[in-house]
Protein backbone atom coordinates (compact mmCIF):
# COMPACT_ATOMS: atom_id res chain seq x y z
CA UNK A 1 0.00 0.00 0.00
CA UNK A 2 2.85 2.03 0.70
CA UNK A 3 5.02 1.28 -2.11
CA UNK A 4 1.59 2.44 -4.59
CA UNK A 5 1.31 6.05 -2.78
CA UNK A 6 4.91 6.57 -3.53
CA UNK A 7 4.06 5.62 -6.97
CA UNK A 8 1.37 7.82 -7.29
CA UNK A 9 3.14 10.86 -5.53
CA UNK A 10 5.94 10.15 -7.85
CA UNK A 11 3.68 10.66 -10.96
CA UNK A 12 2.49 13.66 -9.61
CA UNK A 13 5.36 15.74 -9.46
CA UNK A 14 6.35 14.57 -12.71
CA UNK A 15 3.42 15.65 -13.79
CA UNK A 16 4.14 18.91 -12.86
CA UNK A 17 7.09 19.69 -13.80
CA UNK A 18 5.87 18.60 -17.28
CA UNK A 19 3.01 21.19 -17.40
CA UNK A 20 5.38 23.64 -16.18
CA UNK A 21 7.94 23.54 -19.15
CA UNK A 22 4.97 23.39 -21.61
CA UNK A 23 4.01 26.34 -20.62
CA UNK A 24 7.28 28.33 -20.05
CA UNK A 25 7.53 27.31 -23.57
CA UNK A 26 4.31 28.24 -24.91
CA UNK A 27 2.90 31.17 -22.60
CA UNK A 28 3.56 33.56 -25.31
CA UNK A 29 1.66 31.22 -27.90
CA UNK A 30 5.17 31.04 -29.93
CA UNK A 31 7.67 27.89 -29.77
CA UNK A 32 11.21 28.26 -29.21
CA UNK A 33 13.02 27.18 -32.39
CA UNK A 34 16.29 25.51 -32.07
CA UNK A 35 19.20 28.54 -33.61
CA UNK A 36 22.16 27.15 -35.98
CA UNK A 37 25.31 28.83 -37.48
CA UNK A 38 27.15 27.36 -40.61
CA UNK A 39 29.99 27.79 -41.36
CA UNK A 40 32.36 26.29 -44.67
CA UNK A 41 34.85 23.47 -43.38
CA UNK A 42 38.52 24.99 -43.34
CA UNK A 43 41.60 23.34 -42.41
CA UNK A 44 43.99 25.13 -39.58
CA UNK A 45 46.70 24.61 -36.46
CA UNK A 46 45.71 23.59 -32.99
CA UNK A 47 47.69 25.57 -30.44
CA UNK A 48 48.93 23.89 -27.30
CA UNK A 49 50.24 27.05 -24.55
CA UNK A 50 52.73 26.00 -22.15
CA UNK A 51 52.39 28.62 -19.65
CA UNK A 52 55.75 29.51 -16.95
CA UNK A 53 56.90 32.57 -15.31
CA UNK A 54 60.99 33.24 -14.37
CA UNK A 55 63.25 35.54 -14.42
CA UNK A 56 65.30 36.92 -17.27
CA UNK A 57 68.89 36.86 -17.20
CA UNK A 58 72.09 37.66 -18.94
CA UNK A 59 74.00 34.57 -20.85
CA UNK A 60 76.77 35.66 -20.30
CA UNK A 61 77.36 36.99 -16.54
CA UNK A 62 80.73 37.81 -14.70
CA UNK A 63 80.67 38.14 -10.80
CA UNK A 64 83.62 40.49 -9.96
CA UNK A 65 84.80 39.91 -6.35
CA UNK A 66 87.79 41.13 -4.14
CA UNK A 67 90.82 38.86 -2.99
CA UNK A 68 91.58 41.15 -0.33
CA UNK A 69 90.08 42.32 2.89
CA UNK A 70 89.96 46.60 3.33
CA UNK A 71 87.67 49.22 3.30
CA UNK A 72 86.15 50.71 -0.12
CA UNK A 73 87.58 54.03 -0.70
CA UNK A 74 86.09 54.84 -3.64
CA UNK A 75 85.18 53.87 -7.67
CA UNK A 76 86.38 53.99 -10.67
CA UNK A 77 84.74 55.62 -13.84
CA UNK A 78 83.20 54.01 -16.63
CA UNK A 79 83.55 54.76 -20.40
CA UNK A 80 81.38 57.27 -20.57
CA UNK A 81 83.30 59.46 -17.29
CA UNK A 82 80.77 59.02 -14.79
CA UNK A 83 81.17 57.20 -11.63
CA UNK A 84 80.81 53.49 -11.90
CA UNK A 85 76.98 52.38 -10.88
CA UNK A 86 74.06 50.22 -11.86
CA UNK A 87 73.91 50.62 -15.74
CA UNK A 88 77.75 51.75 -16.01
CA UNK A 89 79.13 50.47 -19.55
CA UNK A 90 82.65 49.31 -18.79
CA UNK A 91 85.49 47.93 -20.83
CA UNK A 92 87.92 45.47 -19.90
CA UNK A 93 90.58 46.98 -17.45
CA UNK A 94 88.39 49.91 -16.12
CA UNK A 95 88.78 50.37 -12.28
CA UNK A 96 85.67 49.71 -10.78
CA UNK A 97 86.55 50.29 -6.91
CA UNK A 98 89.78 50.81 -4.83
CA UNK A 99 90.52 49.06 -1.54
CA UNK A 100 92.27 50.74 1.35
CA UNK A 101 95.89 50.11 0.70
CA UNK A 102 97.81 51.01 3.38
CA UNK A 103 98.34 47.73 5.01
CA UNK A 104 99.54 46.02 1.75
CA UNK A 105 101.76 48.94 1.51
CA UNK A 106 103.19 48.16 4.93
CA UNK A 107 103.82 44.66 4.47
CA UNK A 108 105.32 45.41 1.05
CA UNK A 109 108.18 47.51 2.48
CA UNK A 110 108.78 45.57 5.09
CA UNK A 111 109.67 42.43 2.84
CA UNK A 112 111.70 44.72 0.45
CA UNK A 113 113.95 45.91 3.21
CA UNK A 114 114.07 42.36 4.19
CA UNK A 115 115.15 41.11 0.77
CA UNK A 116 117.46 43.91 0.60
CA UNK A 117 118.98 42.85 3.60
CA UNK A 118 119.14 39.03 2.22
CA UNK A 119 120.47 40.56 -0.76
CA UNK A 120 123.42 42.01 0.84
CA UNK A 121 124.24 39.31 3.47
CA UNK A 122 125.27 37.24 0.15
CA UNK A 123 128.46 39.03 -1.12
CA UNK A 124 129.10 39.03 2.52
CA UNK A 125 128.98 35.33 2.87
CA UNK A 126 131.26 35.22 -0.61
CA UNK A 127 133.72 37.41 1.42
CA UNK A 128 134.00 35.45 4.67
CA UNK A 129 134.35 32.04 2.29
CA UNK A 130 137.80 34.00 0.65
CA UNK A 131 139.18 34.74 3.81
CA UNK A 132 138.68 31.38 4.55
CA UNK A 133 140.14 29.88 2.29
CA UNK A 134 143.00 32.13 2.88
CA UNK A 135 143.53 30.77 6.44
CA UNK A 136 143.33 27.43 5.36
CA UNK A 137 145.53 27.83 2.67
CA UNK A 138 148.21 28.95 5.21
CA UNK A 139 146.75 26.27 7.80
CA UNK A 140 147.61 23.64 5.04
CA UNK A 141 151.10 24.74 4.25
CA UNK A 142 151.80 24.51 7.98
CA UNK A 143 150.65 21.43 8.33
CA UNK A 144 152.45 20.09 5.63
CA UNK A 145 155.84 21.21 6.88
CA UNK A 146 154.90 19.94 9.93
CA UNK A 147 154.24 16.39 8.96
CA UNK A 148 157.70 16.88 6.85
CA UNK A 149 159.74 17.69 10.32
CA UNK A 150 157.53 14.92 11.56
CA UNK A 151 158.99 12.06 9.34
CA UNK A 152 162.50 12.94 9.79
CA UNK A 153 162.41 11.58 13.23
CA UNK A 154 164.75 14.22 14.05
CA UNK A 155 162.25 15.45 16.98
CA UNK A 156 163.07 18.60 15.94
CA UNK A 157 159.00 19.40 16.11
CA UNK A 158 157.43 18.69 19.47
CA UNK A 159 154.26 16.50 19.38
CA UNK A 160 152.57 19.52 20.93
CA UNK A 161 152.83 21.18 18.42
CA UNK A 162 152.42 18.83 15.28
CA UNK A 163 148.86 18.21 17.56
CA UNK A 164 148.33 22.14 17.33
CA UNK A 165 149.07 22.57 13.72
CA UNK A 166 147.20 19.50 12.60
CA UNK A 167 144.44 21.18 14.38
CA UNK A 168 144.55 24.36 12.45
CA UNK A 169 144.12 22.81 9.32
CA UNK A 170 141.02 20.65 10.15
CA UNK A 171 139.51 23.68 11.89
CA UNK A 172 140.13 26.08 8.46
CA UNK A 173 139.18 23.09 6.78
CA UNK A 174 135.90 23.45 8.26
CA UNK A 175 135.23 26.64 8.11
CA UNK A 176 135.79 26.76 4.59
CA UNK A 177 133.49 23.96 4.29
CA UNK A 178 131.05 26.29 6.43
CA UNK A 179 131.20 29.21 4.48
CA UNK A 180 130.40 27.50 1.31
CA UNK A 181 126.94 26.19 2.86
CA UNK A 182 126.55 29.76 4.28
CA UNK A 183 126.35 31.21 0.55
CA UNK A 184 123.79 28.81 -0.28
CA UNK A 185 121.83 29.74 3.21
CA UNK A 186 121.98 33.36 1.47
CA UNK A 187 121.26 32.77 -1.65
CA UNK A 188 118.26 30.84 -0.99
CA UNK A 189 117.06 33.19 1.54
CA UNK A 190 117.17 36.13 -1.29
CA UNK A 191 114.84 33.80 -3.06
CA UNK A 192 112.31 33.38 -0.33
CA UNK A 193 112.35 36.72 0.67
CA UNK A 194 112.04 37.84 -3.54
CA UNK A 195 108.70 35.56 -3.29
CA UNK A 196 107.13 37.05 -0.70
CA UNK A 197 108.32 40.37 -1.79
CA UNK A 198 106.19 39.04 -5.07
CA UNK A 199 103.46 38.34 -3.21
CA UNK A 200 103.06 41.70 -1.24
CA UNK A 201 102.91 43.49 -4.84
CA UNK A 202 100.07 41.12 -5.73
CA UNK A 203 98.15 41.78 -2.85
CA UNK A 204 98.86 45.89 -3.06
CA UNK A 205 97.75 45.44 -6.78
CA UNK A 206 94.46 43.29 -5.94
CA UNK A 207 93.70 46.70 -3.81
CA UNK A 208 92.55 47.87 -6.88
CA UNK A 209 89.72 46.20 -8.68
CA UNK A 210 89.56 46.14 -12.37
CA UNK A 211 86.96 45.27 -14.99
CA UNK A 212 88.07 41.73 -16.14
CA UNK A 213 85.74 42.06 -19.20
CA UNK A 214 84.06 44.44 -21.55
CA UNK A 215 80.44 44.79 -20.59
CA UNK A 216 77.62 46.52 -18.66
CA UNK A 217 77.22 46.37 -14.89
CA UNK A 218 74.26 45.13 -13.70
CA UNK A 219 74.58 44.90 -9.72
CA UNK A 220 76.50 46.89 -7.49
CA UNK A 221 76.63 45.16 -4.18
CA UNK A 222 78.80 47.42 -2.55
CA UNK A 223 78.96 51.03 -0.48
CA UNK A 224 81.90 53.45 -0.19
CA UNK A 225 83.26 52.53 3.72
CA UNK A 226 82.13 49.32 3.38
CA UNK A 227 84.67 46.51 4.63
CA UNK A 228 85.15 44.19 2.29
CA UNK A 229 86.21 40.72 4.68
CA UNK A 230 88.20 37.86 1.83
CA UNK A 231 88.50 34.94 3.92
CA UNK A 232 87.38 31.01 1.52
CA UNK A 233 84.87 32.60 -0.99
CA UNK A 234 85.45 36.01 -2.79
CA UNK A 235 83.31 38.14 -1.53
CA UNK A 236 80.66 39.34 -4.96
CA UNK A 237 80.99 42.94 -5.59
CA UNK A 238 79.73 43.58 -9.17
CA UNK A 239 77.51 41.43 -11.75
CA UNK A 240 78.96 42.54 -15.30
CA UNK A 241 76.60 41.13 -18.25
CA UNK A 242 78.99 40.70 -21.47
CA UNK A 243 76.21 41.45 -23.74
CA UNK A 244 72.84 42.43 -22.91
CA UNK A 245 71.58 41.68 -26.45
CA UNK A 246 71.76 37.92 -25.36
CA UNK A 247 69.26 37.11 -22.60
CA UNK A 248 68.17 33.83 -21.31
CA UNK A 249 65.07 33.25 -19.61
CA UNK A 250 64.84 30.72 -16.11
CA UNK A 251 61.57 29.67 -15.94
CA UNK A 252 59.85 27.33 -13.59
CA UNK A 253 57.56 24.43 -16.19
CA UNK A 254 55.22 22.35 -14.70
CA UNK A 255 56.28 18.74 -14.94
CA UNK A 256 53.13 17.59 -17.13
CA UNK A 257 53.75 20.35 -19.24
CA UNK A 258 57.93 19.39 -19.95
CA UNK A 259 56.97 16.73 -22.50
CA UNK A 260 56.06 19.32 -24.83
CA UNK A 261 59.29 21.62 -25.07
CA UNK A 262 61.76 20.90 -27.39
CA UNK A 263 64.80 22.65 -28.44
CA UNK A 264 64.20 25.52 -30.84
CA UNK A 265 60.62 25.65 -29.80
CA UNK A 266 59.33 29.41 -30.83
CA UNK A 267 58.36 31.51 -27.42
CA UNK A 268 56.39 34.71 -26.66
CA UNK A 269 56.97 36.46 -23.55
CA UNK A 270 56.15 39.75 -21.37
CA UNK A 271 58.25 41.43 -18.70
CA UNK A 272 56.53 43.38 -16.44
CA UNK A 273 58.39 46.79 -17.50
CA UNK A 274 56.28 46.29 -20.45
CA UNK A 275 53.05 44.23 -19.71
CA UNK A 276 51.40 45.25 -23.39
CA UNK A 277 54.40 44.49 -25.59
CA UNK A 278 55.04 40.49 -26.51
CA UNK A 279 58.66 40.01 -27.21
CA UNK A 280 59.83 36.51 -29.30
CA UNK A 281 62.62 33.93 -28.42
CA UNK A 282 63.27 30.39 -29.01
Amino acid sequence: MRKAIVIVLVVIVLGGIGAGVYWYLHRNGETVAAKFRLAAATRGDIVSTVSATGTIEPVELVDVGAQVAGVILSFGTDVNGKTVDYDSVVKEGTVLANIDPRLYKAALDSAQATLDQAVANVPKAKADLDMKKAVLEQATNDWNRAQALWNTKSGALADTTYDQYKATYETAKANVEEDIANIKVAEAAVVQDQAAVDQCKTNLAYCTITSPVKGTIIDRRVNIGETVVSSLSSPSLFLIAKDLTKLEIWAAVNEADVGGIYEGQPVKFTVDAFPDQTLTGS
